[in-house]
């Protein structure tokens, strides 16, 4: 980036730092409670649509808050018509029909627009985005679900500076404004459109080649991005490791292993981890879905492990994390391993809202010499990423837009 379009940037962060300075404490908080209730037009009975992972997770924490919710809609016609987790899925239209000039609907599906919109033209009076939900019911949805109390931002604004200062390129400063901006206001005018989710933890545009390539895939899920991973490398990847600590999820890496045949599958090593800055035993909710997690509640027990302490039968030269908040601890447990080696890292960072300086600051301590990006892959704040790439993996684009570190 030219050294003008840095001057601009750090004035349009030092701009959004002053109004959230300007703005007074008790108006902040008072905003944090009421935006929602304007959203739905005063205090009203409330529909979530979208019945999935996020939706159960809704109306888990709405009655624990003593609300419940009328019903699910849901554009999924396998759903309509049953219960999920003891509330009916209706159609959209008909519950637009039965509910749409009295309720407030919630719409709980991460990239919201498109069923905003939907439930625009089916005529329903409220519509709120699930941010504003979350504000309200801080008490239960705050701060594990990646969106914090606007009012908390402002005591972050120097290592706010800290970050954007590091940033790589244009579009990762630009980012971290539009995230400032959303998390303060739920504002996302001028936010950037999300990139396609194709290149979700593998951007062309950033890392050179894949050939060759040891990935470490921490938070392996059903086995998606170990499929996207082969996507972009082919059979021209040297080993992959999973690490999936849910069982159910773990069955599911594994069949697809065996499913891509010898070949690959024999280059595949699936080992039932959490990734933490500890050995030893944690306890995880493992309940089968892209959402389990290591808890200090109840759980099952599983073996967590330093990577740093990985007897690893290939250098790693590529790990993704995403693993449900527990990004910093991970990372902690790999210091050496950054140090030494400096592998491209993938790093979620929307599971907390801390998340966003903290996880790029703590890779800069760690091995100053990545190059550190932010990229977004989905609406609002969700699938946004921190990128930590050595000079040498960099692609030619993104050699060429760098920006010196200061």
């Amino acid at each position: 980036m030219s050294t003008r379009g840095k001057a601009i940037r750090d004035h349009e962060l030092e701009t959004l730092l002053r109004e959230m300075a300007a703005e007074p404490p008790e108006a902040c908080t008072a905003r944090e409670v009421s935006t929602f209730d304007r959203l739905a037009g005063g205090a009203r009975p409330l529909v979530l649509f979208g019945a999935g992972a996020l939706g159960r997770m809704v109306l888990a924490g709405l009655r624990r808050a003593g609300v419940e919710p009328k019903c699910f809609a849901d554009n999924n016609a396998k759903l309509c018509g049953k219960e999920v987790a003891g509330l009916r899925v209706l159609p959209a239209d008909e519950s637009a029909h039965r509910f749409g000039q009295d309720c407030c609907f919630v719409v709980t599906v991460y990239n919201g627009s498109k069923i905003r919109r939907q439930l625009c033209d089916l005529g329903c009076r409220y519509i709120a985005p699930i941010a504003a939900l979350f504000w309200k019911y801080a008490e239960v949805f705050i701060p594990e679900n990646g969106i914090d109390l606007p009012h908390h931002l402002p005591a972050h604004a120097d290592e706010l500076r800290a970050v954007c200062a590091m940033l790589a390129d244009e579009r990762s400063r630009r980012e971290l404004c539009a995230q400032l901006r959303w998390r303060y206001w739920l504002d996302d005018r001028g936010m950037p459109a999300p990139l396609p989710a194709r290149d979700l933890y593998f951007p062309r545009e950033l890392i050179s080649n894949f050939e060759g390539e040891v990935f470490v895939d921490c938070g392996a899920f059903d086995g998606e991005t170990l499929r996207c991973f082969l996507e972009h490398a082919g059979g021209r990847f040297e080993h992959i490791f999973s690490f999936e600590p849910d069982p159910g999820n773990r069955s599911l890496v594994e069949r697809s292993r065996l499913e891509l045949g010898a070949g690959i599958g024999s280059r595949i090593t699936v080992l039932p981890f959490v990734v933490g800055d500890r050995n030893g035993t944690a306890q995880f909710s493992a309940d089968g879905s892209v959402r389990s997690h290591t808890t200090a509640g109840e759980g099952i027990p599983v073996e967590c492990r330093r990577l740093d302490d990985i007897a690893w039968t290939h250098q790693p030269t590529y790990i993704k994390m995403d693993i449900e908040g527990a990004e910093p601890d991970a990372l902690r447990g790999a210091a050496e391993l950054l140090r030494e080696r400096m592998p491209v890292l993938a790093v979620c960072l929307y599971h907390r809202s801390e998340h966003l300086w903290q996880i790029p600051s703590y890779i800069h301590q760690i091995a100053p010499g990545y190059k550190v990006f932010i990229r977004r892959y989905a609406e609002d704040c969700w699938e946004l990423v921190c990128y930590a790439v050595p000079r040498h993996r960099l692609a030619s684009p993104a050699k060429a837009h760098e920006v010196a570190q200061p």
